[in-house]
């Protein structure tokens, strides 16, 4: 499995939490309860869909740019991630949390015809690199809906800072499109509690307009190895883009994941 430098070294320091965090675990409740907690995540991830077209219309001098596919040059293969989320919550009932999700993808590959990008013209049928990177960088708040039976629901907002960066580099001719503003979204986690130790969680945020849209959702079986201590896997999608006057950018990123959760 290929691994970037960027994602390799966020996955050596989010793993060496790991034993810390165990050791500090002690007996209580099961993923919600008041108080501090943190999750960390991993496993592999890969892209299926990957449209760029930057600019959509001539700015000035630089002419409209040709839509392309960024995924024959970074390639399907599965390369290692990992993010982390810290969270408090009180009175059994609200939530804040933030969340850091680093993505890097890359590759090298060619195109089948000529591709414009950024004012670049880059050739046909020679080796290309590409970067594709989407740093997310996420506040949010959960209120506590529902709890019925065996059912959790918690609802809330969050605010996304999107940290973006396409590249290309053919030789000595290089050109990339960078990108960091706020994105808002709304966010959602629905738990079924199916055993004294098992459970299944949904947990989404999302929002869609005409502009655009963005999505990352995960499904996830978790065992409660301890009251505090939770293990868990699963899989997450990653999903949307930008389609306005400067950009034109769609993603599918997918994860096969496994998760450690601490309360303290």
């Amino acid at each position: 499995m290929y691994m970037s430098d960027p994602t390799r070294n966020a996955v050596q320091r989010l793993f060496a939490f790991l034993p810390l965090l165990a050791a500090l675990a002690a007996p209580a409740a099961y993923g919600f309860e008041d108080g501090l907690g943190v999750e960390l995540e991993s496993g592999a991830v890969w892209q299926s869909r990957n449209d760029v077209q930057s600019p959509t219309r001539p700015a000035g001098a630089t002419p409209a740019g040709t839509r392309f596919s960024l995924s024959p040059l970074l390639g399907g293969d599965a390369e290692a991630y990992g993010r982390v989320r810290a969270s408090y919550t009180w009175r059994d009932t609200h939530q804040v949390y933030v969340l850091y999700a680093p993505l890097t993808l890359q590759g090298v590959g060619t195109f089948a015809a000529p591709v414009s990008f950024q004012g670049t013209s880059f050739a046909a049928s020679v080796p290309t690199q590409a970067k594709y990177r989407f740093d997310s960088y996420r506040l949010g708040y959960r209120y506590h809906l529902l709890q019925r039976d065996i059912w959790d629901l918690w609802v809330g907002a969050t605010v996304k800072i999107r940290d973006a960066d396409i590249a290309l580099r053919q030789g000595t001719l290089s050109a990339n499109r960078a990108n960091t503003g706020p994105v808002p979204l709304l966010n959602l986690v629905a738990r079924a509690q199916l055993a004294p130790r098992w459970s299944i969680l949904l947990d989404a945020e999302g929002l869609a307009a005409p502009q655009g849209r963005a999505i990352d959702a995960a499904l996830k079986l978790r065992y409660a190895v301890t009251d505090k201590v939770g293990v868990g896997a699963g899989y997450r999608i990653l999903e949307g883009g930008a389609d306005n006057k400067t950009v034109y950018t769609f993603a599918t990123v997918h994860y096969a994941l496994v998760s450690l959760d601490v309360h303290f």
